[in-house]
């Protein structure tokens, strides 16, 4: 997911009036365009103790700060490997093989009831994403590229009324209306002056937790526990940093996925006084080119619906926009819609498709 408010780009909104004029403010280069802020939808989750389902009459019950649990099941006809997200109430898919898809999309609905969850998410293949909608399911965006340059269809199902209404749906439309009549600047990004952009080192790892809990209120991954980030650091997610006098003022991170080689680009945080200068755009252009080095096809990102400068940044890059999650992940005390921007690393250096807005 990509977080950050409000990097630097250099456009001039048009003054919106009038009854049917975007709620985007007006903006120009000397200033940043707020976000527009987040409404809560229901109840925070408990974290301390908690007990999940994994089958019926098999629970099991952690306690602590319990974030999710990665899970096999199978059956006649199906396996698959989920997610119980219990900080964002949803169901996640990993991944999965079907002969009976019944039989999997019924046990998907057990699970999700039996634990609360009132959202199912699945990365779906193009072949059978309709057996997925025939059972309730909604087609929210595409991940153009992320099976192995295979295109995953985020088919997804909602459980309740309060996570499938989306309070600013519709000034999150004009938002992204207003980003997508703008042309792209596709080309390297070089971060201001006396700023220095590398991978980051483990020695990093401190810094980078005061970073983020600077900035982010609540978090939907455990981005700011250590033992998180060195399990992850350089091996599952790619970190870099942008340093500034000796100290650390921006970073970003790249999910890898490499079964699927597909990687998404998140994690996105930039100090307050150091907005504004361009810093994440050098940044995610540098994880790029370490993923296009792997030999990974597919960068994608995550933008919070309500954020202006993050999904103008992925816009200005040369990102394709493809859908919208409702109520995806909690943030900012609150669930949050989450846009969708992919691109194919293999086009790296060559003109991005043409964007309809």
């Amino acid at each position: 997911m990509s977080l950050e408010t409000n990097d630097s780009i250099e456009i001039n909104a048009p003054s919106s009036t009038g009854p049917g004029a975007s709620p985007v403010p007006s903006c120009d280069p000397s200033r940043l365009v707020p976000d527009i802020d987040p409404v809560p939808v229901k109840e925070r989750a408990p974290l301390g103790v908690v007990e999940l389902a994994l089958d019926e009459g098999q629970t099991v019950r952690a306690i602590g700060l319990v974030y999710g649990i990665e899970h096999e099941i199978s059956g006649d006809g199906f396996r698959a490997t989920v997610f119980l997200d219990q900080y964002n109430q949803r169901l996640r898919v990993y991944n999965y093989e079907a002969t009976d898809y019944e039989a999997l999309i019924l046990k998907l609905r057990w699970l999700a009831e039996a634990n609360g969850f009132d959202k199912i998410i699945c990365m779906a293949f193009p072949r059978d994403w309709e057996r997925f909608l025939r059972h309730g399911y909604v087609l929210e965006a595409i991940l153009k590229y992320y099976h192995g340059g295979e295109d995953a269809l985020v088919m997804s199902k909602f459980r309740s009324q309060e996570r499938l209404t989306s309070p600013n749906l519709m000034q999150e439309i004009l938002l992204i209306e207003d980003i997508l009549s703008r042309e792209p600047m596709p080309g390297p990004r070089h971060p201001a002056p006396e700023h220095h952009v590398r991978l980051a080192q483990p020695d990093d790892i401190g810094p980078l937790i005061d970073l983020f809990r600077s900035i982010f209120r609540t978090y939907p991954t455990p981005l700011i526990h250590r033992s998180y980030l060195e399990n992850v650091f350089q091996t599952e997610s790619l970190f870099a940093v942008c340093e500034h006098d000796g100290a650390i003022v921006a970073a970003a991170s790249a999910e890898m996925h490499p079964r699927v080689r597909a990687a998404e680009l998140t994690d996105c945080a930039t100090r307050a006084d150091a907005r504004g200068r361009g810093l994440m755009s050098a940044l995610l252009q540098r994880l790029e080119s370490e993923l296009k080095r792997r030999d990974f096809i597919c960068a994608y990102t995550m933008a919070r619906a309500r954020s202006f400068g993050m999904n103008a940044v992925f816009h200005q890059l040369g990102y394709e926009f493809n859908g919208r999650l409702v109520n995806n992940c909690d943030i900012f005390g609150a669930y949050e819609d989450m846009n969708i921007w992919v691109r194919d690393l293999r086009r790296l250096g060559t003109a991005s498709p043409p964007q309809v807005p």
